[in-house]
């Protein structure tokens, strides 16, 4: 089996970039979980519309949305009820994550073959190499 093709790079989470503290940053989470950091920013965006982002990556197999409720400014600007509902909002995308395939978006299940741990689906397994790329 051979798993199904990765999708290129898209411009379907430009919307999420102007969010990034630092410009520069880029997305590390695998063509799978692309819609998953697309519905989580539209769920944090509706509740804060200048939220700060910080970083989106995988973490431990799951997916991490680093973000403050909006920009960090000396001494926090933000009180501690939002920081708690930005949380349990990204709660929601990280634990579907933990349960969806980074590589193909299909149902997947954590995979401890590796020296990082992945959440894949059988398919995507058997094609990802022992380095874990996607």
């Amino acid at each position: 089996m051979s798993g199904r093709p990765v999708p290129a790079p898209g411009a379907e989470l430009d919307s999420l970039r102007r969010h990034f503290r630092d410009p520069s940053s880029d997305l590390s989470v695998g063509p799978g979980w692309r819609s998953i950091v697309l519905r989580c920013h539209e769920a944090v965006v509706a509740e804060f519309p200048e939220y700060e982002l910080l970083a989106v990556k995988q973490k431990w197999a799951a997916l991490a949305f680093q973000a403050f409720p909006r920009p960090r400014k000396r001494g926090g600007n933000w009180t501690s009820d939002e920081a708690h509902r930005l949380d349990a909002l990204v709660a929601e995308f990280v634990a579907i994550s933990k349960h969806t395939c980074e590589r193909c978006g299909n149902a997947g299940t954590l995979r401890e073959t590796r020296p990082i741990e992945l959440t894949l689906c059988d398919a995507c397994e058997s094609v990802v190499g022992p380095d874990g790329r996607l």
